[in-house]
């Protein structure tokens, strides 16, 4: 079986589910390495360093999902994952590295 970016975020949101955030934040980050631009391993990498307590890394993870949001063809999507990674960044800048 080829491994695709979307194998890799699948795979990232089973381990998220089950609050296996290291395992999660793997395959998130394996992602990325094959697309760039995938908004989506970067929004479950965001919420899996957030659950973490990895402040920085989640604040630069829910930078790039506002970046790469615009991009994406559906727009209410678009709109709706650029909303949520706002609210997450606006609770990280504004607590003292408690997520």
């Amino acid at each position: 079986m080829s491994e695709t970016a979307g194998t890799y975020i699948d795979l990232g949101w089973e381990f998220h589910a089950k609050k296996q955030y290291d395992q999660a934040i793997e395959q998130f980050r394996k992602a990325i390495e094959m697309d760039g631009n995938a908004v989506d391993a970067y929004y479950g990498l965001g919420l899996s360093c957030k659950a973490r307590g990895e402040k920085e890394t989640a604040i630069q993870a829910f930078e790039r999902v506002l970046a790469l949001a615009p991009t994406l063809e559906d727009r209410a999507r678009a709109q709706i994952l650029s909303r949520l990674a706002q609210a997450h960044l606006e609770t990280l800048r504004g607590s003292n590295g408690e997520a």
